[in-house]
């Protein structure tokens, strides 16, 4: 009897090590909170990121836009008017759907401004030569502006790039309810492109 001591010992032994090396029922509940919480901080800020990241088109293309109005200008003497594309025209909103650009190419072919590949937003210009203009300038101003519903929330984010008259008047954007530029410092935000914060962020 004594000589199958040891291998009885060696067997508890063993029975004890395999019971330390899991993990108790409560254990298992409070890692699992535990990656509840952190998941619950974690997916909102990467979906913002995301929304955050896909915005970048409009200050990128607004921009462009910007600086493609003022060089026609330059050489023509006139801002052109451009109306809302590629949804704008046909009165439906944007959604969290990139969309083809080609008929933005249309729209902006007179002034040769192109956007960089595939849209989420669509694109605008307001000059005050267009009927029932909501500008407070009559020449030598205008205001580009993208809407988007990067969120599908079906509240509308507004972009502008709005360039005022030598007086420092301005025309609002064409869509989403005449938003007018930003305010930034007790200032209008002029030639460059900034959000509307008065609109939805996505």
């Amino acid at each position: 009897m004594e000589g199958r001591r040891p291998h009885r010992e060696n067997h508890m032994a063993r029975m004890h090590d395999d019971r330390s090396a899991g993990f108790t029922l409560i254990e298992l509940m409070i890692v699992v909170a535990i990656l509840g919480i952190l998941a619950s901080v974690a997916i909102p800020q990467f979906r913002t990121y995301q929304l955050t990241s896909k915005r970048a088109e409009a200050y990128a293309n607004l921009s462009s836009l910007g600086k493609a109005q003022k060089a026609y200008f330059a050489e023509f003497n006139d801002y052109v008017f451009v109306a809302s594309e590629p949804l704008g025209g046909t009165g439906q909103m944007p959604t969290s759907t990139k969309r083809d650009k080609s008929s933005i190419d249309v729209a902006f072919e007179r002034i040769g401004w192109t956007p960089d590949g595939d849209v989420f937003f669509d694109y605008d210009t307001v000059t005050p030569a267009a009927a029932g203009a909501p500008c407070t300038c009559t020449e030598a101003c205008f205001t580009a502006a993208a809407y988007g519903d990067l969120d599908d929330d079906g509240f509308v984010s507004v972009m502008i790039y709005a360039h005022p008259d030598a007086a420092g008047n301005f025309c609002d954007s064409w869509l989403a309810g005449n938003q007018s530029p930003p305010v930034n410092a007790g200032g209008r935000v002029f030639d460059q492109a900034a959000r509307v914060l008065a609109a939805d962020e996505f």
